[in-house]
C-alpha cells in the first residue's frame, strides 16, 4: 500500500506509523507554515491587548498561541499579557487549543465540542457579544470566513497574526502526488490542515488535473482527513468520500486508515 502525505509538520511522524505497518510512504507537502511571530501586527494586537483587555479571546490552536506568549516573552510583554488575558473568556476551539491555555495558568471559559470555528461563533452569538471587544488567534490569517463572521457579533475584533499557511517552496513532489492519484498509483492520501487540502487542488488546477484528483478522491483513492475540520475543505473542492477518526488525532487517524486498506 502507498499513502500520500501532504503534511509539512509532524510528517516524519506519520510517516515511522505508517511504515512501521509497513505502509510505502510518498511525502509530498503542500503547505508550508509561515512565522509571523516577529511581525509588527503581531506585536501592535499584543501592545493593544495589554493595554485594554478584551471580553472574549478565541484560541484557535494551541501552537498559535505557544508562538504568541513566546514573541510576548522576547518583547517583556508575556506577564503583562497573561495577566490581562486572565480578565477574559477564554474560548478553546480544541483539545490543543484548551491545553495550551491551561498551560499558560488561563481558565478556559468554553471549549469547542467538535473544534470548528463556526460552532464558536454560533457559541459567542448565543451569549450576548454584541458590544464586545473580542480577541481572536487567527486560524486563517488571509481571511478564514470564521474572522468576518467574528466581526458581525462583536463591537471590535482583534485579530492575532500568528503564523499563517503558504505553498511550499518546491510544489513538485505535490505535482507528482496528484499525478499518482489520478493514476491509481497511490491508494490514500492523507491531510491534517485544510490548506493542505485546498493547496493540494490549487497544484492540481496548475496541471489541469483539478476533476481526476476530485474523481480520484471520490474513488479508488482514500481521502483520509485528521478530523472534521480538516474534512470540511474536501467537501469544500468536491471530495464527498472522505474519512476521520473519533477523536481527531494523528494516531487515530493512521489506525482508522490502516484498518481501511487492510480489510
Amino acid at each position: 500500500m502507498r499513502v500520500g502525505i501532504t503534511a509539512d509538520r509532524r510528517w516524519e511522524e506519520q510517516a515511522r506509523l505508517f511504515a512501521d505497518r509497513g505502509f510505502d510512504v510518498v511525502h509530498a507537502p503542500t503547505m508550508r507554515t509561515v512565522d509571523l511571530s516577529e511581525s509588527e501586527s503581531l506585536r501592535a494586537a499584543t501592545s493593544a491587548l495589554v493595554e485594554h483587555s478584551p471580553d472574549y479571546l478565541v484560541v484557535s490552536t494551541g501552537m498559535g498561541l505557544k508562538r504568541w506568549l513566546e514573541a510576548a516573552e522576547r518583547w517583556g510583554l508575556h506577564a503583562a499579557l497573561v495577566e490581562s488575558l486572565a480578565d477574559a473568556r477564554i474560548v478553546a476551539r480544541g483539545a490543543k487549543a484548551h491545553s495550551a491555555a491551561r498551560g499558560a495558568g488561563l481558565d478556559v471559559w468554553w471549549r469547542s465540542p467538535t473544534e470548528t470555528m463556526q460552532e464558536i461563533i454560533d457559541h459567542l452569538a448565543g451569549a450576548g457579544t454584541a458590544g464586545a471587544r473580542i480577541a481572536v488567534q487567527l486560524f486563517e490569517p488571509e481571511g478564514h470566513p470564521s474572522t468576518e463572521a467574528l466581526r458581525a457579533i462583536s463591537g471590535e475584533l482583534v485579530e492575532v497574526p500568528v503564523y499563517q499557511w503558504a505553498l511550499p517552496d518546491d510544489v513538485g513532489p505535490a505535482e507528482a502526488l496528484v499525478k499518482a492519484a489520478v493514476a491509481g498509483e497511490v491508494d490514500a492520501i492523507t491531510f491534517t490542515a485544510q490548506p493542505a487540502v485546498h493547496n493540494l487542488f490549487r497544484i492540481a488546477g496548475d496541471l489541469d488535473l483539478r476533476d481526476g484528483l476530485r474523481t480520484a478522491l471520490n474513488g479508488p483513492v482514500v481521502s483520509s482527513c485528521v478530523g472534521p475540520v480538516c474534512a470540511t475543505a474536501a467537501v469544500e473542492e468536491g471530495v464527498d468520500a472522505s474519512i476521520w477518526p473519533d477523536p481527531p488525532r494523528l494516531v487515530a487517524m493512521v489506525k482508522q486508515l490502516t484498518a481501511r486498506l487492510t480489510i
